[in-house]
């Protein structure tokens, strides 16, 4: 009588946990270890990702060198960031002189109405206890903004590691797209046949994974900047093009982003009115609302796939380790290390159920 192999899951599904997990926890350690190094590298990896399409097309259909083709895509690169500063830098040099002007008038401001409020306050009639409370809470509130204001000043610095990272980035992406066929060339020959049709998987879905997000993110984020300056002219707030660029630069982060892009105008609103404050508040839940369920959907699309309690992990993971920089790039290397393990996982289920029946056999 013939016998069939018995296969046993439950402990080699364990193994499978225990190795994945071993590899993740590796890898977050060996990025914490080195994060001021690997930094640079990962944002040049980013960015020659983003330029390598643009790259390839001169090289194909331009004849052109790859290092003509590299510099060539730099400079129209840099003529667009020269034309965008241009059109754009007057505008918010202009503003945040005039917003360093008004900084003591509008504190004084804020100040009137805060006491304004208060005398109301004392005069109200209502229960000792409720009054205690309201106070209680007034004071809980006003500690809470000054501890913020000390946050956001100490983040500031913390910029200056991510602006070196952006400085470098771009000399070592250029190495990267001059010797980027040479060194496929080179992977391809030390990787053994039988892995070449995994490996090209691998590196199709995670391109899949990485092009909707990235690029998706940026014209997203252009697009929120853009409707949040709108919004700041329509409603006579100052300082529309600066807190619009702000809003677009904070909307790269995921869930954190458009809360700190809003903080600014909601505090120039509440200057002048209470009211425009309000409404102020409206229109970017409107406007964030708007990008959540038509703009994302549509540009982004669902090509990354990360439950949002992975994202928010990814985000304060990557703020942790990289700073600024780590916020930027935390959900696109998250959805990265996603189809990385997927794929291992995949990998080391056919190993070790093939030699479970083997040794049943």
């Amino acid at each position: 009588m013939a016998e069939f192999p018995v296969v046993t899951k439950s402990p080699l599904r364990w193994v499978r946990w225990g190795l994945l997990l071993g590899v993740t926890a590796g890898a977050i350690g060996l990025v914490d270890a080195a994060h001021a190094i690997l930094m640079p590298f990962v944002v040049s990896l980013v960015l020659a990702y983003l330029l390598a399409p643009l790259v390839e097309l001169f090289v194909r259909h331009g004849r052109l060198s790859r290092v003509l083709a590299i510099l060539l895509v730099y400079g129209l690169l840099g003529l667009l960031l020269a034309a965008l500063l241009v059109y754009m830098l007057p505008v918010l040099v202009q503003e945040s002189l005039r917003l360093i002007r008004i900084v003591p008038a509008f504190a004084q401001d804020l100040q009137s109405s805060w006491d304004y409020w208060l005398m109301r306050f004392h005069q109200a009639p209502m229960p000792a206890p409720v009054r205690q409370n309201i106070h209680q809470t007034a004071l809980h509130l006003e500690s809470l903004l000054v501890t913020s204001v000390q946050r956001f000043l100490h983040a500031l610095f913390g910029l200056v590691p991510g602006v070196i990272s952006i400085l470098v980035a771009p000399v070592m992406a250029f190495y990267v797209l001059k010797d980027l066929n040479r060194v496929r060339e080179r992977f391809w020959t030390v990787v053994p046949v039988s892995w070449h049709g995994a490996i090209f998987k691998l590196g199709f879905d995670i391109d899949r994974a990485l092009n909707g997000y990235i690029r998706g993110q940026l014209m997203v984020a252009f697009i929120v900047g853009l409707l949040s300056a709108l919004w700041m002219v329509i409603l006579g707030i100052p300082f529309a093009a600066l807190i619009g660029a702000l809003a677009g630069i904070t909307d790269v982060i995921p869930y954190v982003g458009p809360i700190a892009g809003a903080i600014p105008a909601v505090a120039l609103a509440l200057a002048k009115s209470p009211w425009l404050a309000v409404y102020t508040v409206f229109g970017f839940i409107l406007i964030h609302q708007l990008e959540g369920t038509v703009i994302a959907p549509k540009v982004v699309g669902d090509s990354v796939g990360l439950h949002p309690l992975v994202v928010i992990f990814a985000i304060l993971a990557g703020g942790a380790i990289f700073g600024f920089v780590g916020l930027l790039l935390g959900v696109p290397l998250a959805a990265v290390l996603k189809v990385v393990l997927s794929h291992l996982y995949r990998r080391l289920s056919v190993t070790l159920d093939h030699d479970s029946v083997t040794s049943v056999q």
